[in-house]
């Protein structure tokens, strides 16, 4: 994660998968809940920060080697807490396969 320029955080993530792989690209923080609970698999999602409109988010799940989302990035429970009380509505987040990274105020 960065701010200005600078890294203010690092963790490991869990990303999607075979059918339901993460997109890479820049997307705008559209919404935010702390409780949130998926509308489709009925799973909590913590620390929610929604990334588009079909169901992409940022949120806290178990980071274990293994374990995949379906298209959404998950991020340890400590680190989704400080990303949550850290972004705002309309930060942007650029999620990469690490091949290509572009400049921004987020990049997970």
């Amino acid at each position: 994660m960065f701010r200005d320029g600078y890294e203010i955080g690092a963790t490991a993530v869990l990303t999607g998968h075979g059918d339901k792989p993460t997109p890479l690209g820049v997307f705008p923080i559209t919404e935010k809940d702390r409780d949130h609970v998926s509308n489709l698999y009925g799973a909590p999602m913590p620390y929610m920060l929604r990334l588009t409109n079909d169901g992409v988010a940022i949120h806290a799940t178990e980071v274990e080697n293994g374990y995949i989302t379906r298209g959404c990035v998950g991020v340890p429970h400590g680190f989704a807490a400080k990303l949550f009380a850290t972004a705002k509505l309309g930060d942007r987040v650029i999620v990469t396969d690490g091949k290509t990274m572009g400049l921004g105020d987020k990049i997970v």
